[in-house]
């Protein structure tokens, strides 16, 4: 799964990203992990194992348009987790680490 880029969603979630799409993780059984699109109307979905390196089952039919921002998105999450931990820190530093 080298295609995956890994994230948190503004609320610390897990998310993967592929092709542009986001994913949360759905459940997790016996049988590996189950991850769903993002958007509550797509019905995409794939099935991995449990250390998130062999896709099992997927279906990759989406109803809407990738998000072209993404990568924005990731670095924007990632900047206000900062600021939240690190409180002391100035937003300068923040941003160069």
């Amino acid at each position: 799964m080298d295609r995956f880029t890994k994230a948190l969603s503004e609320k610390g979630k897990p998310l993967l990203v592929l092709d542009e799409f986001k994913f949360r993780k759905c459940t997790i059984s016996k049988n590996g992990i189950k991850w769903r699109c993002t958007i509550k109307s797509c019905t995409s979905n794939f099935l991995c194992d449990v250390s998130e390196t062999v896709l099992l089952k997927s279906n990759f039919d989406h109803n809407h348009e990738a998000s072209s921002n993404i990568n924005r998105q990731i670095v924007v999450n990632s900047l206000k987790r900062k600021a939240t931990d690190q409180v002391t820190t100035r937003p300068l530093k923040l941003i160069t680490n």
